[in-house]
């Protein structure tokens, strides 16, 4: 009996050095996600995404490296949006796939039309259709749209504490997010 305690005991503190890392991959109705037109790169209009749509996908990607575009990402996850409009389905303790507790990794949030499907092919297909299709860099913070900005550096916490924010509205940080209803060609978006 004695063995098999220590046997367990053992195994969970081996897998506790394994945990997955948390990032708070959620946002308020400061950070909210929109649909919108650009013209001449200046945002013409925009729309609070509705509550509860499913229309949209929204993805956090992540590297050991600085990156601006959808090839040098690895997706950790995608959600939808919540009940409160133009606010993802994400968590304060989001566990993004592959992150593990005290990683100093690069984040990106890419949002595209979910009827390509909830994958990275889903999104690569989007944008080389010309589909809806928005970065969280892109947003108020640089007034930058139509293109893919920088990553920002976040470092995971252990769960099941909150992560470091991905959305807010200072700091190392995103803000608003512009979905293109009228995306510019691939080539613009660096797509690899």
């Amino acid at each position: 009996m004695k063995k098999l305690i220590i046997t367990a005991a053992c195994t969970a503190i081996a897998l506790s050095g394994f945990a997955q890392g948390t990032i708070q991959f959620q946002n308020t109705v400061t950070t909210e996600f929109y649909t919108g037109t650009v013209t001449g790169g200046v945002l013409t209009s925009s729309v609070v995404v509705p509550a509860s749509s499913t229309a949209i996908d929204v993805g956090l990607f992540y590297s050991t490296a600085a990156f601006n575009s959808i090839a040098a990402g690895t997706l950790g996850g995608v959600v939808t949006f919540s009940t409160a409009a133009g606010q993802i389905a994400g968590s304060k303790a989001y566990e993004p796939t592959g992150v593990n507790a005290g990683d100093a990794d690069y984040y990106q949030v890419f949002a595209w039309d979910a009827s390509y499907g909830a994958t990275l092919s889903g999104l690569e297909a989007c944008v080389a259709a010309g589909g809806l299709f928005g970065a969280s860099s892109a947003g108020a913070a640089n007034a930058v749209y139509g293109a893919i900005g920088n990553s920002i550096q976040l470092t995971a916490n252990t769960p099941p504490a909150a992560g470091p924010a991905v959305f807010n509205t200072s700091g190392n940080t995103f803000g608003k997010t512009v979905i293109l209803t009228n995306v510019p060609e691939p080539t613009t978006l660096a797509l690899g």
